[in-house]
């Protein structure tokens, strides 16, 4: 059973103004001000988490009306969030889209996660640390060159037809 973790509050400068952010509330945010992971990543997992949360459809209380007075019309969003999270799965792989459901969607730590698996608590810090540095890849927050495989490259190179004589 998860246990509530006490709120740990820090200050941020926001538009000007002192702003109250429990950094507990997010598993990505507390690793980010911790240092342990990078803004890309953080800002990956963050992007996989808002597109988690829009497929699954609880975003009616989220959105507003929009500004030109009409409705906002979640089935194409859905839709849309599904397309995208399937795109990045298979870009993952099996094993590291489960590791970033459950840690940026589903918000367990990586002790939890390692419970769940079987594995050790290091393995799995590994796994998860490697499923936030390809998300980055993917979209782009870093990138990557010189790869023996062009591996972490996003587009791939279309293939040559040859020219038959």
């Amino acid at each position: 059973m998860r246990q509530l973790e006490k709120p740990e509050l820090i200050t941020t400068i926001i538009d000007k103004k002192k702003v109250w952010l429990n950094i507990r509330e997010s598993r990505l945010m507390y690793m980010y001000n911790r240092k342990l992971i990078s803004m890309a990543e953080y800002e990956a997992g963050s992007r996989y988490r808002l597109m988690c949360e829009l497929q699954g459809g609880g975003a009616s209380s989220t959105f507003k009306e929009r500004v030109d007075g009409g409705t906002v019309d979640f089935m194409p969003m859905q839709i849309g969030a599904a397309i995208a999270i399937a795109e990045v799965d298979a870009e993952l792989g099996e094993d590291n889209a489960r590791n970033m459901k459950l840690f940026c969607h589903e918000n367990y730590g990586i002790i939890e996660i390692a419970h769940m698996l079987g594995k050790s608590e290091r393995s799995t810090s590994f796994l998860i640390h490697e499923g936030l540095s390809r998300l980055s890849v993917y979209y782009g927050y870093t990138k990557v060159r010189h790869t023996i495989r062009r591996q972490g490259t996003k587009v791939k190179r279309q293939a040559i037809s040859e020219i038959r004589k």
